[in-house]
């Protein structure tokens, strides 16, 4: 059976080439070691606990169960369930619907969207940055500051785009490389499989389901059709090789220059040193030069920003074509009281920041082969800063945000003092961490830490009914540092610092290096440690090679109260998954899992002795 990491990696290189389309695509899915590529890459997501709408989650799941849905994939028996409608809180207060789909289906998801995502990541825009490997959205952010001149923003916004996506125009997007008719009557049955919401079912007539694993790479494939057509736009857009020089630059360059030499056989500079500083107060191009064009374009998901360099014109037309191609050929619409068209000298928001030109001037004398050379920074380039509106939503939680002054937090006394520690640096490294780009980011985060730190000691306070001094004197242990000594059961102690200073805040740039088209999935490398143990075929806690074997999960170690042998050993080995046969799985469930069964081994210990051979149904 060919080896799933290889398979992907032909699929990714052959992609590459724009005249190839993919037929039996279909018959990649009797692959097993493809489904335990798939099965290991989403075990750990909590979220799998989650049960679906047949009452059923990942636990239990095993070698039976992909074989059994290869079979019914082989004899064309294989039918999506509904997804279950759950409803999550938005940052503007209203909720987004989420799709929970049954465990079997998320695995089968997976798996398709390995191949699907091998045959198009390589393919997609370098604009795009939503959903796909080693980008973010700071990595948008990234390229975005990179651009400089820009005279005028666009500010795209489609109307309830994954609600919409038509499903005919997905097929059509599809089928221009696939042409397996099977493996796209597949995802066209997942699109179509319907909700389930207070007991009802709903038929599902556009739009890709929010939370189905396969949803993120069919959005990026239906939309890079607007990316390639972008990118035509550009190509036809940009003009000009340059901007023409200001004639009133050169005049004074002349003058100055005449000046330089003046000086020379005078000594007098003082002419030349006013023209140097009037030099650098004149723009060395024509900003409004009709001959240069530009276009700049990023995309995160359904979010994206279109940065002009030419007149408020343009910036028209091409919001009047942008609407007209979504319209007609992939059945969006633009939203036109979102789709702003804003100067650059204004504040712009995208994926949560403002974008804004800089203003001023900055003078640096640099130094040249030819001497030391008096040149201008900043102008035309974009600062990336943090909202005000986002960091007082945020700072609220904490105090009051008119006299800065922090409050107990009552909901958190009744925790221990480091699981409160733990949940205040979660918080704020989660906010402060998504504007590690900010270039207001220290100073406005001098105020958020000032309040949070004050609002953690006052909750402190309250818990052990002391004064806040007393508290805080207990925490310091240097100018602006703060932590908790916590010593473990049989390890050692480690200290565990409080976010309350800028100087603990990370602030890197990104760098992507050079990644793989598919980071993670098309290097060569062996199974994971899961997969081996799923492939021995063999319970780690009795020892049988015997009966089907399952995969018992847990969604987070810290539910285990380590009661139980089992519970201890799974704590010690730090495993939310444990390998048993179905009998002490079932044993397990009813708390009648015995010790006295327990294999010598230990849990997780593959055997050495005997070679395992693994039998697999189906033909394979």
């Amino acid at each position: 059976m060919q080896d799933p990491n290889a398979l992907l990696t032909i699929l990714s290189e052959m992609a590459q080439k724009p005249e190839v389309r993919f037929d039996k695509l279909f018959q990649k899915l009797y692959n097993v070691d493809l489904w335990l590529l798939a099965y290991q890459r989403i075990a750990p997501i909590p979220g799998n606990m989650t049960v679906g709408v047949d009452g059923k989650t990942i636990d239990g799941a095993g070698l039976r169960l992909i074989t059994q849905l290869i079979e019914e994939l082989k004899a064309s028996r294989y039918v999506p369930k509904p997804s279950r409608r759950v409803y999550i809180p938005k940052a503007n207060g209203k909720l987004r619907p989420l799709g929970i789909p049954c465990f079997q289906d998320k695995l089968l998801m997976t798996v398709v969207k390995l191949i699907v995502e091998a045959i198009y990541e390589p393919t997609f825009s370098e604009a795009s940055h939503g959903f796909r490997p080693n980008r973010s959205t700071h990595t948008a952010l990234a390229e975005v500051k990179k651009i400089t001149g820009i005279r005028w923003w666009v500010e795209g916004d489609i109307k309830g785009f994954f609600d919409h996506v038509n499903h005919e125009t997905m097929l059509r997007i599809l089928n221009k490389r696939i042409t397996d008719q099977r493996f796209l009557h597949l995802i066209d049955q997942f699109l179509k499989a319907g909700y389930v919401e207070d007991w009802r079912y709903h038929q599902t007539y556009s739009g890709t389901p929010q939370g189905g694993n396969l949803s993120p790479v069919l959005s990026n494939i239906y939309l890079s059709e607007l990316d390639q057509a972008i990118a035509a736009k550009k190509a036809e857009f940009d003009t000009g090789k340059a901007r023409k020089i200001n004639q009133e630059y050169k005049r004074v360059e002349s003058q100055k220059y005449r000046a330089k030499k003046g000086a020379r056989l005078t000594g007098d500079w003082s002419t030349y040193k006013h023209l140097q500083k009037k030099i650098l107060q004149v723009k060395t191009t024509d900003p409004q030069d009709p001959n240069f064009r530009r276009l700049f374009y990023q995309r995160y998901a359904d979010d994206f920003l279109i940065g002009v360099i030419g007149s408020k014109a343009d910036a028209n037309v091409l919001k009047a074509w942008l609407g007209e191609y979504l319209r007609t050929e992939l059945q969006l619409e633009l939203s036109e009281e979102k789709t702003l068209i804003t100067n650059a000298k204004e504040r712009v928001r995208f994926l949560g920041y403002d974008i804004m030109r800089e203003r001023g001037v900055r003078v640096l004398r640099v130094h040249t082969k030819i001497g030391v050379q008096t040149k201008r920074t900043t102008t035309y380039q974009l600062t990336l800063l943090m909202p005000r509106d986002k960091s007082i939503a945020f700072a609220k939680k904490y105090g009051d945000t008119s006299t800065w002054k922090g409050k107990q937090r009552s909901e958190l006394i009744n925790l221990s003092e480091f699981e409160i520690l733990m949940i205040y640096n979660a918080e704020i490294r989660g906010f402060l961490g998504y504007y590690s780009l900010a270039d207001n980011l220290k100073y406005d985060a001098a105020k958020i830490l000032w309040l949070t730190s004050r609002s953690f000691f006052t909750t402190l306070a309250a818990k052990r009914r002391s004064s806040l001094n007393k508290v805080v004197k207990s925490f310091k242990k240097g100018p602006g540092r703060f932590a908790m000594t916590v010593k473990k059961e049989g390890k050692e102690s480690r200290e565990y610092e409080l976010l309350a200073s800028t100087r603990q805040l990370k602030t890197d740039t990104i760098d992507r290096g050079h990644p793989d088209a598919i980071p993670n999935i098309l290097k060569y490398q062996g199974r994971t440690e899961l997969g081996k143990r799923l492939l021995a075929q063999t319970c780690e806690w009795c020892g049988t090679q015997h009966g089907q074997i399952e995969v018992h999960h847990i969604r987070k170690l810290g539910n285990l109260k380590g009661k139980t042998m089992w519970e201890r050993h799974m704590i010690e080995r730090c495993r939310k998954t444990m390998v048993l046969c179905d009998e002490c799985h079932d044993e397990l469930h009813a708390g009648k899992l015995s010790e006295k069964k327990k294999n010598s081994r230990g849990i997780g210990e593959l055997p050495t002795r005997k070679r395992v051979r693994v039998v697999r149904g189906g033909g394979q």
